[in-house]
């Protein structure tokens, strides 16, 4: 089992290669950056997300830190997808570069002890699934899905994705649902307003999102639509899981919410709707009062 989704970027020699999620499941087409003008457009068009940002900002250290600094990178990548915490991911890199300090070497270190992590994380996450799990997820998680099946069959245990669209990227139709498919991994694809429909059936009996932000109280920042399905099941009782790395000792109102031009919400429309009025908040915040377990990778520094 594999998916171009656990490593959608990837370090060719003095390029960066990035898997552009945009064209996905139609094709399979990477774009070659080498400059930090390219990888900041790269960004802010959500050619890749999650993971793929991280991995976009680790290389780009590698490869321009003659130019910029890694602390201007990271400002520079924050003003592009502010809600990101790419401050942080600056002092995970120097302090990475403490041990190992040629920053090729560090970044590629990081990056691997990073992927045995998450593997770790998903086995933990197995251990306390239903041995028959019917799952409910949201947007991507970076192909963590395929590392959980693999655990849950290592456990004897079943198990059933159900997938939400994800609207207006469709992240959630176009990523986790195409490369559960593509491993032959069962899937059910929702639209994301069947949640409530599903649960009061009981045909969901888990929830699993992941994380691209947490506090040290257990407040998860997540695509939008997260909090909509934490609220969900904390109503019908369903377990609420998410994949969660690094929390901080932070106020979660403190975090910048990025808003997404409006134009976006009409993608599906052919034309220019930038004239109309919508709302695209790209992430939410769910309370830890909703989250059932935080799930966070085992043995972090």
């Amino acid at each position: 089992m594999n998916s171009p989704l656990l490593f959608p970027v990837k370090l060719d020699g003095n390029r960066i290669l990035v898997l552009d999620e945009t064209l996905l499941p139609l094709k399979e087409e990477y774009i070659a950056l080498d400059s930090l003008d390219k990888a900041l457009w790269v960004l802010s068009q959500m050619k890749t997300r999650s993971l793929g940002q991280v991995l976009l900002f680790f290389y780009c250290c590698v490869l321009f830190e003659r130019n910029f600094s890694i602390d201007e990178i990271s400002r520079k990548f924050k003003q592009r997808r502010p809600t990101f915490d790419f401050l942080f991911l600056a002092q995970i890199l120097k302090g990475q570069m403490r041990k190992i300090p040629d920053i090729r070497e560090a970044a590629n270190s990081f990056i691997c002890a990073f992927d045995k992590l998450r593997r770790k994380r998903s086995a933990a996450l197995a251990d306390i699934l239903p041995a028959d799990a019917s799952i409910l997820t949201i947007c991507n998680v970076n192909g963590e899905l395929i590392y959980l099946y693999q655990a849950l069959t290592e456990r004897s245990k079943r198990a059933t994705f159900i997938v939400c669209e994800t609207r207006p990227y469709l992240q959630g139709v176009r990523l986790s649902f195409w490369e559960l498919r593509k491993n032959n991994i069962p899937a059910l694809l929702i639209c994301d307003n069947q949640a409530a429909l599903l649960m009061r059936r009981q045909r969901i009996n888990c929830v699993v999102t992941g994380a691209d932000r947490a506090t040290a109280k257990g407040d998860v920042i997540n695509k939008v639509g997260t909090y909509s399905l934490a609220c969900l099941a904390k109503y019908f009782n369903i377990p609420f899981y998410s994949l969660t790395q690094y929390p901080r000792d932070i106020d979660v109102e403190t975090i910048p919410i990025e808003e997404r031009p409006q134009q976006e919400a009409f993608m599906f429309l052919e034309g220019d709707y930038s004239h109309l009025d919508a709302f695209y908040p790209a992430f939410d915040i769910t309370p830890a009062g909703f989250v059932t377990k935080s799930v966070e990778l085992a043995g972090r520094n």
